[in-house]
């Protein structure tokens, strides 16, 4: 995808997080009311860790999903130092506070207090389509799938040009049909955009907690979401949605790495290492 798809521009706005306007959170306020369900069927789930720059454009796109399920929406708030809480008070949106720091306790304390059936994960730095929802759930209504999953692209951004994340992301899919064929495809799930029922979730034990990004054992190679997709083999097939769930989300992963033309290299060494394997 070389352009942003039409959708999506109107949840790239500026805004201040020390003093946002006011009529956007309340604009924001009124349309996330639809989330505050009595019997919710699908809870959205996600982690929040200081994410006051990008979480009112995640919002706002969630707050145009078009979906047939009664949906509640819970922001796990995992020790935000920011303004990342007052925003999303401003907003009316449901939160809880977890203090145990890590995402798999992030992703744990939102799995433990949904209500609904059906569990849907997501980040703060990602934009959705609105047909996100009911694209990851419907499969899941039948007992053959355990979890679904979507692609992804990067946002462009000042630092990465649009051009030079297709790079990246072409490398990136090519592994991903590679991690299906080797019998790897719970590595292909991502933690910003998969679903599955939530008795499933417990039954399996749920996240593994000291795994993730900010766990105790990223350096293993293990993250805990596709901890959890794997467990959940035993609940059924994976299934890769190929329409209505493909997210966009922010290029600060690879920043992390030192720029796409470093994540670029750092992608290509894993996915040989990856080849090479059983």
């Amino acid at each position: 995808m070389h352009l942003l798809p039409a959708w999506l521009l109107q949840h790239r706005f500026s805004y201040s997080a020390e003093k946002p306007d006011p009529s956007l959170l309340d604009d924001l306020k009124t349309r996330l009311s639809k989330f505050q369900v009595e019997d919710p069927e699908v809870t959205i789930a996600i982690p929040a860790y200081n994410e006051e720059r990008t979480i009112l454009n995640t919002l706002s796109s969630l707050a145009n999903q078009k979906t047939r399920f009664r949906t509640e929406l819970i922001i796990a708030n995992n020790n935000s130092k920011d303004r990342t809480q007052a925003l999303l008070d401003a907003c009316g949106v449901k939160s809880i506070l977890v203090t145990q720091q890590g995402i798999g306790h992030a992703r744990q304390a939102g799995l433990e207090a949904a209500r609904g059936k059906y569990l849907l994960n997501a980040d703060c730095d990602c934009i959705y389509p609105p047909t996100w929802i009911d694209s990851l759930v419907e499969p899941l209504t039948t007992p053959e799938f355990s979890c679904t999953y979507g692609t992804y692209s990067f946002l462009p951004s000042a630092v990465n040009s649009r051009a030079a994340l297709m790079l990246h992301e072409t490398v990136s899919h090519a592994g991903f049909k590679l991690r299906r064929w080797k019998g790897f495809e719970y590595i292909n799930v991502l933690g910003f955009n998969f679903a599955f029922r939530r008795s499933d979730g417990l039954d399996v034990g749920g996240f593994r907690v000291d795994a993730g990004h900010q766990g105790t054992v990223a350096a293993q190679g293990v993250c805990e979401d596709g901890w959890m997709a794997m467990t959940l083999l035993d609940k059924g097939k994976l299934k890769h949605v190929t329409k209505g769930a493909h997210v966009w989300t922010d290029d600060r992963v690879l920043n992390r790495d030192g720029g796409v033309l470093k994540a670029f290299k750092k992608r290509i060494a894993v996915e040989f290492r990856r080849l090479a394997q059983k």
